[in-house]
Parts: C-alpha cells; structure tokens; sequence
C-alpha cells in the first residue's frame, strides 16, 4: 500500500527492500474474558505480542499461588487462572529463587494461565520476538486491568470460589517471516546523490491501532511527500520519504538500511524522524556549528502558525538515548533528529496502550506537522552544502550507554545487557551479562524507549525482570536521589 501512495505522489526510485526477518511471525486474533462465578462480569485486558494463546475457550477457577510448592499437589492446579501478586519491592535472592520456582511448578502442573495486573488503567502492550518454533511459549501470560484484577484478588483471599473463561486466539507461525522498509524520493536538481531523510517507522505494536506510535510519524510522512509532489518542488538534493519497520522491536528497520548502505553515511545530509504521537511539530534540536544553515533552513517555519509556534533549541550535542529510529544514523556519525512535539494530546495515554486508537489523532496538528516537515526538509536540501557533523558521538563507543544504560549503569544492546558497571544500580540489583530485560515496574519492555519510560516512572524503587537462559529472574533496583543519582552517572560515564 505505501509503495502505491508513493508512486500515485510521483516519487521517483520507489523501493520496498527487506530489512531482516522473525523466525517466527506472530498473529493476535480477538481476545475476550469474563467471570462466570459469583456473577458474570467482562473483564478487560491484554498479552504481549508472541505470547500463547488459549486454544479455544478456556473455563477454570481463578485461584492464589501455593505458599510452599513443596507441600503442593500439582493436581490442584491443573487449569486453574492463577493470580499472581505484581510483587513490587525489594526482594532478596532467596525470595526470588522462591518465585521462580513457584511459577515453574504452576506452569508444569497444567495451569490455564497467569494472570498480572496492570499499574493502572493502561494495559500496555509489548512482546519479545526473540521467540523459536522449537520453544513456542505454551502458557497464556494475561495483564489484566488493576480494577479488575483487584476486585477478584479480594475474592480469592476471602476464600469465595471464582470461576473464569478466557478466548485469546494468539497464534504463531513457522517463519522465518520477512519484514521491509519502504521509501520514495524527490530527486535532486543538483546534488541527486546527497540525500535529506524524513522518516518514520511503520510499525506498531498491536494492542490498538497505533495512531500515537506510529500512526502518526508515517502518516505524516507521507503527506510531507505528497504536499512537495503535488507543489512539484525542485530540490537541489534528493529528499528520500522512509517508512521503516521493525522499529518496536529495536530499531530493526532503520538500523538495517544504515548498515546495508555505509557508502550513503557521508552523504546523508541528515536525517529527520517523527516518533512523538499525535502532538504538533514545535522544535528540532541543533548545535552551534549548525545555527546558520537551520536559521536558513527552517526560516519557512518559524512564523508560519502563530497558534502553533516552532522554535530551534540550542544544545551543544545531538541529544541521543530517545530509543527512536534518527539513533541508527546517529551511531554511523550522520546528524539524526528527533522532533519536538507539543499541544494537548497526552502522549503517555496512547503510547503502547488499549487506548491508541484513531479517535487520538487530531487533524490540525498532523496538517501543520506535515507542512513544517515538508518546509523543513526543502530548506535543508536546498542548502549550500551538508549539515556540519560536530556534536555527533559517532560509533558504538557509548551507543548502548543511551536509552536508559545511562541510568542503570549498563551498556545495551536493545535491550540486552553487554556490560554491568562494577559498583552501579545494576550490579547491586544482581543483573549480568546476557541478561534480557522483560518489564520494569510491570511495564513490559520490547525497545530502548520503552524502558527510558518505565525508568522514568514514579518511584525510586522499581522491579526489573529479565530472561536468563531460559528462566525468568526478577530483580529490584533501588536508585538514589536525584542529586546523588547524578554522581553515579557521571561515574559509570567514565568506566565506559
């Protein structure tokens, strides 16, 4: 479809290319549940993408965990829904161990599923895509709606008998499936072969319909094309239109392009990525060495909506640790930026969650963003040479130090742990090496982004769990205060 709208625009070199590839693909079909005893209700929640479904409609008791598996009859189990506590706090490796064998004895016995519940009123939505045919996950893993998941809780624990049924028809796919990245371009008039980059990512995870991530970036987009088609603008170098995939699953897509093209690297000119919901286009970030050309660039846009003012922000680097996809360009040493975006939307609301559906977009904000991407990439490929490159940590020196590694003192790769810095949150919370992080404060954590937000939830005291081998180990990191967090910081900056 997009390589139809591009080429119904006029773009030239319209290109679908393959970026990577899943083992295993994953569908979600409808999903539904309700308590059948005491009395009916419909309980609202979620999965994670590649997680089990239930293989048809599945009725059983809802039921508390044993204190002491070794004093448990599995048999007790068997197709109960389990309520597991969200277990927030710090817990010694003993109570841990105890989890975890908890959980495994639950599962062997024949469960129907655990269920979780959420924070608050969002369910997000997730997955790892880490997952092999040969090791499918077999037990369904329910977040269900703190309302809903308390008002049962206190059922169990006042000894009522409750009975539930699920139909979550989750299914998978032997792969390896194929994802791609899409673009177009407006050629250039005088430097073809020098490229200006407007981008988003085209993928969403699928709780919702993912107007806030990222509907919008890829709808925007797009329309920055058509409006510079349709305008039959002539730009002095090629503005290229990305629609990348993969993005969700950390930075897959773009990250791909990057590394297939390094002959591009020096003649990007930069690279511009809307990754921030349904809110207006209202700044980009530059450096001193860039203040002349933007001041030039973006003359078009400063002033163009009185109700909708842009600014440009000087800062003395390219900020970086965003988790979006101008990082992949930013790691080869190429100027990537990541919009500004302000006005009355409530971002967090629709981000990942149950509510990200169309009805978030407004219409307004995504026709000025449009018209101020369009603007801004003329500008930029319209002047007399490439942005300037200072301020830009290029390579992987500290690229797994952003998104969050900062905080936790560890460098990352996704949201894999390369390295634990002796003496920070990590190595006391117990993480290691390999270590996969799953969900910090029960939010599930697929990307970089979506771990900087979880880190930057309430609270200096979060439980992070992570996959490690193939159990999962939960752990409690304890963060300082504010001012003595930055010291640790600053420190674990100069061990790596």
């Amino acid at each position: 479809w997009a390589v139809a709208q591009f080429e119904e625009y006029g773009l030239s070199n319209v290109t679908i290319e393959e970026a990577g590839e899943f083992p295993v693909a994953f569908h979600r079909g409808p999903w539904s549940g309700k308590m059948l005893e005491p009395e009916e209700m419909t309980l609202e929640f979620g999965t994670s993408a590649w997680s089990a479904g239930t293989r048809g409609v599945v009725t059983g008791p809802a039921m508390l965990p044993p204190e002491n598996v070794e004093d448990t009859d599995p048999a007790d189990y068997v197709g109960a829904w389990i309520f597991n506590s969200a277990q927030r706090g710090r817990r010694d490796r003993g109570d841990r161990t105890q989890i975890r064998a908890q959980r495994e004895f639950l599962e062997n016995a024949g469960v129907a599923g655990m269920i979780f519940p959420t924070r608050n009123e969002y369910i997000t939505t997730g997955g790892n895509s880490r997952v092999e045919w040969d090791d499918l996950p077999q037990t369904p893993r329910i977040n269900m709606l703190k309302d809903h998941y308390d008002a049962i809780r206190d059922r169990l624990e006042n000894d009522e008998k409750v009975v539930l049924q699920f139909d979550i028809r989750n299914h998978f796919e032997k792969g390896p499936t194929k994802y791609y990245n899409v673009w177009g371009d407006i050629t250039g008039s005088e430097f073809p072969d020098q490229v200006v980059v407007i981008g988003g990512h085209i993928d969403s995870w699928d709780g919702a319909s993912g107007t806030t991530d990222n509907g919008t970036g890829a709808a925007t987009t797009m329309e920055s094309a058509r409006l510079l088609a349709a305008a039959g603008a002539k730009p002095r170098r090629t503005i290229r239109f990305m629609l990348w995939s993969g993005e969700e699953q950390g930075l897959l897509g773009s990250r791909a392009y990057v590394e297939k093209n390094p002959e591009l690297h020096e003649k990007i000119s930069a690279c511009f990525v809307y990754d921030g919901g349904p809110n207006a286009v209202a700044a980009i970030p530059m450096v001193p060495s860039m203040k002349d050309d933007f001041e030039q660039a973006f003359a078009a846009v400063i002033g163009l909506n009185e109700d909708l003012p842009f600014r440009l922000e000087a800062m003395d680097s390219i900020p970086r640790g965003i988790g979006s996809d101008h990082e992949s360009f930013l790691r080869a040493g190429i100027p990537g930026f990541f919009w500004t975006q302000e006005g009355r939307a409530n971002w967090r609301h629709g981000i990942h969650t149950q509510f990200d559906t169309y009805d978030l977009a407004i219409p307004e904000y995504l026709e000025h963003s449009a018209l101020v991407i369009a603007l801004a990439a003329l500008g930029v490929a319209d002047l007399d040479g490439l942005l300037a490159r200072d301020g830009i940590e290029k390579g992987d020196r500290r690229r797994g130090f952003a998104g969050g590694g900062r905080r936790m003192g560890v460098m990352l790769d996704g949201t894999t742990v390369e390295r634990v810095v002796e003496g920070s949150v990590a190595e006391k919370a117990g993480l290691e090496v390999g270590d996969v992080i799953i969900s910090i404060a029960g939010e599930a954590v697929d990307s970089r982004r979506a771990l900087m937000r979880a880190i930057r939830g309430e609270g200096t005291k979060k439980k992070v769990v992570v996959k490690r081998g193939e159990k999962e180990v939960e752990l409690v990191f304890e963060w300082p205060a504010p001012e003595e967090e930055k010291k640790e910081e600053k420190k674990a900056e100069v061990v790596l």
